[in-house]
């Protein structure tokens, strides 16, 4: 009977593969080669100077490849298949493989789909806030750094204490569901229905609909100078503003 310790540690250290596949690979490396952790025979290599440096490669390739939209949408299979892989390979880790009645297979296969369902739901939220980016505010920069920060945290975490790790697992899955809402209501207030009526919902200034393909009317045309609507607004509130310095000194006078 594996313990709620056991459970707790291995969903967040998949959890955390979902995030940053290299990390939770990295930080369980560095735990068992500092002897805070002991790892089955199976997977010691993982605490070589070899394996390590290979984990702070792909931690470093990933967080470069998040940042890059196209190379996130090229490498998306293999995405999957690394968080995958990195799930099944720490679940089994932070059990020691000794899961009791339950067969090392079956514990692998878990900690895979919970890194891969903590991947989906941060590419779902990635899809939503990547369109609310403005010429002044860039959401997803702050989302990725967050996600750099958790991901690692949360294997840190798994480790040190475990039955905190599942309080922020749940935490995660409520806040990227909220976020994700949040963000697709805000981009649906910029949408409008495909004139052509195929249906799809476009964007106010979009000039051709990207379902149907047939070209539709601008409704409302994209502002492309830097913090353009920022100008407008203090342009406005300047000229709102009385100028001092035009009043004849005469209006002092018949004021006092």
């Amino acid at each position: 009977m594996l313990s709620f310790a056991l459970i707790s540690q291995l969903i967040g250290l998949s959890s955390a593969s979902g995030t940053r596949a290299g990390g939770s690979l990295l930080l369980v490396a560095l735990a068992s080669h500092y002897h805070y952790v002991a790892l089955p025979p199976e997977l010691e290599w993982m605490a070589t100077t070899q394996a390590m440096g290979a984990f702070v490669a792909l931690l470093a390739f990933e967080m470069y490849t998040q940042r890059d939209t196209d190379l996130r949408m090229l490498l998306g299979l293999a995405q999957f298949g690394l968080s995958a892989g990195s799930g099944a390979t720490v679940a089994l880790a932070s059990l020691d493989v000794q899961t009791g009645q339950v067969p090392p297979w079956a514990v692998g296969v878990v900690g895979a789909g919970i890194a891969v369902a903590t991947l989906t739901l941060r590419q779902w939220l990635h899809r939503n806030v990547e369109q609310l980016k403005t010429e002044v505010l860039h959401p997803q920069k702050w989302l990725l750094r967050t996600e750099d920060f958790f991901g690692l945290g949360m294997a840190a975490v798994a480790i040190l204490w475990a039955p905190l790790a599942l309080v922020l697992v749940v935490l995660f899955a409520v806040g990227c569901g909220v976020a994700g809402l949040v963000a697709h209501r805000v981009e649906a207030r910029y949408r409008r229905p495909c004139p052509a009526g195929c249906g799809a919902s476009i964007r106010q200034e979009a000039s051709r609909c990207p379902k149907c393909r047939a070209d539709v009317p601008v409704a409302a045309r994209l502002d492309l100078r830097l913090a353009g609507r920022a100008q407008d607004a203090i342009r406005g509130a300047l000229a709102s503003v009385p100028d001092a310095k035009t009043e004849h000194p005469s209006d002092f006078r018949a004021s006092s």
